[in-house]
C-alpha cells in the first residue's frame, strides 16, 4: 500500500507541477478556491455517512446492506450538495472569491456526486479489509488525471476550467474501479438501513464538518483578505505540506478493519502500539519535506511560487500532529458517543478562525499558516487526550520509543530489495 501511495503522490506531485506552471498563482488560486468550493460541498453535504458506516459496521448483519447502499447514497446526497455549494456561490457572488463567474463553481459542483459516491465506496472497501482495491482506484485515479493534464496542457492549453474537467473525470474513474473490481456492489437500497446510516451520521456530522473546515476555511478567509495570487500560493504550500501525512494516512487505513471488526481491547492495543509507528513516520516526513521545501518549490514549481517555501514549513508542525492523531481520533468514532467526536473538532475550527482573522491582516498568509498551524496541534492534542482518557492509559505510552525506532527501521530494510548473493561453486 506504501507503493502504491508513493506511485500516487510521484503522479500527484506531477500533476500538481502541471497546473502551476500552465495556469501561474493567478490561475492556480481561481482553480483552487472552485476546487474548494466543491469539495466544501462534499464534506458538509456527505452527512458524515462514513462515520456512521464505521460505527455500524461492528453488527456483522448490517455489513451487506451497508456496502449496497453506499454509492447509490452517495450520488443522491451529493447531487443535493452540489447544487447547494453553487447556489451558495451565486448568493455570496462569485467575485467576493476572485472567481471570474459562477459557471466554474457549477462544473466544479458536477464532481460533488462522484466525491461523495466514492467516499462512501472507499470506506467500505478498507472495512472489508481490501486495500488492494483502494490502491488500484487511487492509482487509476491519479494517472487518469495527470495524463488528461499533460495531454491539455501540451495541446490546447490549460485553464482552470479543463483542470476542474480533468479532476472530475479522476473522480469518475476511481468510482468506477469500486464498482467494477468487487470493492462495493450497487443494490437497492435498504431504505431503513438509510434512514438509520443517515440519522446516525447526523449526530456525528458536526466534527468531521468541522475538521474540514479547519483545513480549508483559510483558503476561504484568505481569499477574502486578499487576492487570488496569494491564494495560489498558499494552497501550494498547504498542498505540499499534506503530502508529508502520506505515511501517516496509509497506516490509519490499513488499521480500519483491526480497529472496527475487533474488540474494544483490542482496538485500543492496536491504537497505542501504530500510533507510536505514527508519530515517527510523521515526524521524518515533515522534517524532510520542511527542509527541502526551499529547494523543490523554485526548481520544480518556478520563482513565481518561492513564497510558499516558509509556507511549508510553517504548516508542517500542526500537519506532522493530525497525521501522528489519526488513529486515535479514528478509536473515539468506534464509541459511538458523538461529542468526543464533534466537541474537540469544533473548539478546534472556532481557534483557527479567530486566530486566521486575527492573524491574516497583519502577516497574510504567513499569518494563515500560523494560525492553521496551531489549530491542527490543538485538535491532535485533544484527540489524543480524550483517547487517552476513554481507554484507561497514559498519553505517554503514545510516544514512540528506541524500540518502535528500532523496529521500524528494521520493517523497512525488510521492505527494501536485497542483492542476492552468488552460490560458490562445489568444491571440486
Amino acid at each position: 500500500m506504501v507503493g502504491s501511495q508513493a506511485a500516487c503522490l510521484v503522479l500527484a506531485a506531477l500533476a500538481s507541477v502541471v497546473i502551476a506552471r500552465s495556469l501561474q498563482p493567478v490561475g492556480r488560486g481561481v482553480y483552487s478556491t472552485a476546487v474548494t468550493v466543491a469539495t466544501t460541498s462534499i464534506i458538509v453535504g456527505h452527512l458524515s455517512v462514513e462515520q456512521a458506516q464505521s460505527a455500524l459496521w461492528t453488527d456483522p448483519e448490517r455489513r451487506k446492506s451497508l456496502a449496497g447502499n453506499s454509492v447509490p447514497l452517495g450520488l443522491v446526497l451529493g447531487t443535493l450538495s452540489g447544487l447547494a455549494g453553487t447556489a451558495c456561490v451565486a448568493a455570496l457572488g462569485a467575485d467576493v472569491l476572485h472567481l471570474p463567474g459562477l459557471s466554474i463553481v457549477a462544473v466544479a459542483c458536477l464532481g460533488v456526486p462522484l466525491g461523495v459516491a466514492v467516499n462512501y465506496a472507499n470506506n467500505v472497501v478498507l472495512l472489508r479489509g481490501r486495500s488492494h482495491v483502494v490502491n488500484r482506484a487511487l492509482l487509476a485515479r491519479s494517472l487518469i488525471q495527470c495524463v488528461m493534464l499533460l495531454v491539455l496542457a501540451s495541446t490546447v492549453g490549460l485553464t482552470p476550467m479543463l483542470a476542474i474537467a480533468a479532476w472530475i473525470a479522476s473522480e469518475a474513474v476511481q468510482l468506477l474501479v469500486f464498482t467494477t473490481m468487487g470493492g462495493t456492489v450497487i443494490r437497492r437500497p435498504n431504505l431503513s438501513l438509510v434512514l438509520t446510516t443517515v440519522v446516525t451520521g447526523a449526530r456525528y456530522h458536526l466534527g468531521p464538518a468541522s475538521v474540514f473546515l479547519l483545513l480549508y476555511a483559510d483558503v476561504f478567509l484568505l481569499g477574502a483578505f486578499t487576492d487570488a495570487e496569494e491564494v495560489g500560493i498558499y494552497t501550494l504550500a498547504v498542498t505540499l505540506a499534506g503530502y508529508s501525512r502520506l505515511l501517516s494516512d496509509v497506516l490509519s487505513q490499513l488499521m480500519l478493519n483491526r480497529q472496527f471488526a475487533f474488540s474494544a481491547a483490542e482496538s485500543a492495543d492496536v491504537t497505542v502500539r501504530i500510533t507510536r509507528i505514527a508519530v515517527l513516520l510523521a515526524l521524518a516526513s515533515s522534517l524532510v519535506l520542511a527542509l527541502s521545501a526551499p529547494v523543490l518549490v523554485s526548481s520544480v514549481y518556478g520563482e513565481a511560487y518561492a513564497g510558499a517555501a516558509p509556507l511549508v514549513a510553517l504548516l508542517a508542525p500542526g500537519v506532522m500532529a493530525l497525521g501522528a492523531s489519526r488513529l486515535p481520533s479514528a478509536y473515539l468514532l468506534r464509541l459511538r458517543r458523538a461529542r468526543l467526536v464533534v466537541v474537540p473538532a469544533v473548539i478546534a475550527l472556532t481557534v483557527n478562525i479567530a486566530l486566521n482573522l486575527l492573524l491574516i491582516p497583519l502577516w497574510g498568509a504567513a499569518g494563515s499558516a500560523v494560525a492553521s498551524s496551531l489549530a491542527y496541534t490543538l485538535l491532535a492534542a485533544l484527540q489524543t487526550g480524550l483517547f487517552a482518557r476513554e481507554a484507561g492509559v497514559a498519553v505517554r505510552v503514545l510516544l514512540p520509543t528506541t524500540a518502535d525506532a528500532l523496529a521500524l527501521f528494521a520493517a523497512v530494510r525488510r521492505c527494501l530489495p536485497h542483492k542476492q548473493a552468488v552460490p560458490s561453486p562445489p568444491p571440486g
